[in-house]
């Protein structure tokens, strides 16, 4: 028989790790749509520029939130998830970028590679910066 507990939590975290996700979505969603329609920045700066501002702010949401390990060693799960989310730029870039040179608008191909890689995300960052300091 499964652990109903663990899979119960497992569930649960990742609904509300979604939470903080889609908070980060749409500060790089609108972000990344305003920079490149308002002030001319190309598609995949404003989307660097607006991952670096939500990735900080999903960090805290998911520090004090989704995985409750607020306080010792919250500098190093922040090293630790901010290179995480230069991997996920990455990521996000090369298919906003195929997906604008498909000729997909921007405004779609932002939001598909914003969304894309968000299981992802939730696993590594389970695996990689939270679960060991978790209370």
């Amino acid at each position: 028989m499964p652990d109903f507990q663990k899979t119960f939590s497992t569930v649960r975290n990742f609904l509300v790790f979604s939470g903080g996700s889609v908070v980060g979505a749409i500060i790089d969603y609108v972000v990344t749509l305003c920079a490149n329609g308002f002030l001319g920045t190309p598609p995949s700066v404003a989307l660097s520029v607006s991952m670096v501002l939500s990735a900080s702010i999903v960090f805290l949401y998911h520090d004090r939130i989704t995985f409750r390990t607020s306080g010792a060693g919250w500098m190093k799960r922040y090293v630790k998830f901010m290179m995480l989310a230069a991997v996920i730029l990455a990521l996000r870039v090369a298919i906003l970028e195929l997906l604008i040179a498909a000729r997909l608008p921007v405004f779609i191909a932002a939001a598909v590679a914003i969304v894309v890689v968000s299981v992802a995300n939730f696993a590594a960052s389970s695996m990689l910066v939270f679960m060991k300091g978790r209370k």
